[in-house]
């Protein structure tokens, strides 16, 4: 027909001489040449091949939606859930473009959604800082809570490998969350200031658990499979903080069991709280292998998805150990319904692009369990031990 040529749009790829008549198959045609390397735009649907192109374009273009995305103060629970940056708005860009229902935990004006109950967090990072001034005298609050998380890592975490380093991000985690792992981390410092700062926020994080209590022992519905909800509500960062709280109970305190199988003491109030996180994690089936890759069933990301369940399942074993180390059987091996977590080396890699390569090559070599068979659960060999074993042993 005359004049298509001149309506057809041609790759700009050098050597390349392929043209299309809609824009839109032009721009599948060019991301093939792009592949892997290419960088979105979170503000808008152009991708980039070359990372400083995509900074030139979002200051020359997106530089109003740029400056808002820094005041972003906390993250939707589809970002937080992915461990990406969300960068603010209502729906966020990355839900909006998904098709998802964007939700905060503790929405700004504007940002509630009144079908969806609420799980409010006790306290904020920034209430810690009014007690730091003798342990950090000339420090900003910034580097305050940095310090302290990079004391947790330092410390604390090879021992209870329970978060996940390479993707902590306090500009992203719940405030709670938050200040459990700058207790911790003021505490493992050894400083004497900075572990009476740790006890005296200990004493203030108990009561605001026992007063959320409501809010986390609870029965979660479980989601229909749709695109438009989150896969799964369980709270999961609100259940780590507990169980570091419950840890320091452990290491912070001046009592010593007598007991002659080596129990450690735990105050009752806390105790309390211990047998309640249990109960409620098996009520609500979360150390069960299928639900667990079902909360992230929204997820694109492999990697993304790993770190989830690899947390789920540190969480699990991690109360089993404390409950055990308590002298109680609140949570056995064979309510650990799930592989064994994957190697440290795996758990330690500090980007994404590293943990895909590393993830590759476990696969390649054939040496990661086949998740999906229940026979490499460790409750399958819990059944076992607690059948043949005498309990003393476990």
């Amino acid at each position: 027909m005359p004049g298509t040529d001149s309506k057809r749009f041609s790759c700009q790829f050098p050597g390349c001489s392929s043209s299309y008549q809609r824009k839109e198959h032009l721009h599948r045609h060019e991301a093939q040449h792009r592949g892997p390397l290419a960088h979105p735009c979170p503000f808008c649907k152009r991708t980039f091949a070359r990372n400083d192109t995509l900074r030139r374009h979002v200051s020359r273009d997106h530089a109003e939606s740029q400056l808002a995305s820094a005041r972003t103060s906390q993250a939707c629970e589809n970002c937080r859930v992915a461990k990406v940056r969300c960068r603010g708005g209502s729906p966020c860009t990355r839900c909006e473009v998904k098709g998802r229902q964007c939700i905060f935990s503790n929405p700004a004006p504007g940002q509630e959604d009144a079908g969806r109950e609420q799980l409010t967090e006790p306290g904020r990072v920034e209430d810690v800082d009014m007690n730091l001034g003798p342990v950090f005298p000339d420090a900003n609050p910034g580097d305050k809570a940095q310090h302290c998380v990079h004391m947790y890592f330092a410390h604390f975490h090879r021992h209870w490998p329970i978060l996940h380093q390479g993707t902590f991000d306090i500009a992203h985690e719940p405030p709670f969350l938050v200040q459990a792992v700058m207790m911790v981390g003021l505490w493992a410092s050894g400083s004497a200031s900075a572990q009476r700062a740790a006890v005296e926020l200990h004493s203030r994080l108990g009561p605001s658990i026992q007063e959320q209590r409501s809010n986390w022992d609870k029965t979660f519905q479980e989601q229909a499979e749709s695109y438009t909800t989150p896969a799964s509500r369980w709270p999961i960062a609100t259940y780590q903080g507990i169980l570091l709280y419950l840890i320091f109970s452990l290491i912070s305190s001046d009592s010593r069991s007598n007991s002659l199988d080596l129990t450690l003491f735990m105050a009752p109030y806390d105790r309390d709280i211990l047998s309640a996180l249990c109960e409620t994690c098996l009520r609500n089936n979360i150390f069960y292998y299928p639900r667990m890759l079902e909360r992230y069933r929204d997820l694109d990301s492999i990697t993304c998805i790993w770190v989830g369940v690899e947390e789920i399942k540190r969480l699990g074993l991690a109360l089993y150990k404390v409950s055990r180390l308590c002298g109680d059987r609140l949570i056995g091996l064979p309510d650990l319904q799930f592989p064994i977590p994957d190697s440290r080396h795996l758990w330690n890699a500090q980007s994404n692009p590293e943990l895909s390569r590393l993830l590759q090559i476990e696969a390649d070599r054939g040496k990661r369990l086949d998740g999906s068979q229940e026979g490499n659960w460790i409750s399958s060999y819990g059944e076992w031990l607690d059948g043949s074993m005498e309990v003393q042993w476990i």
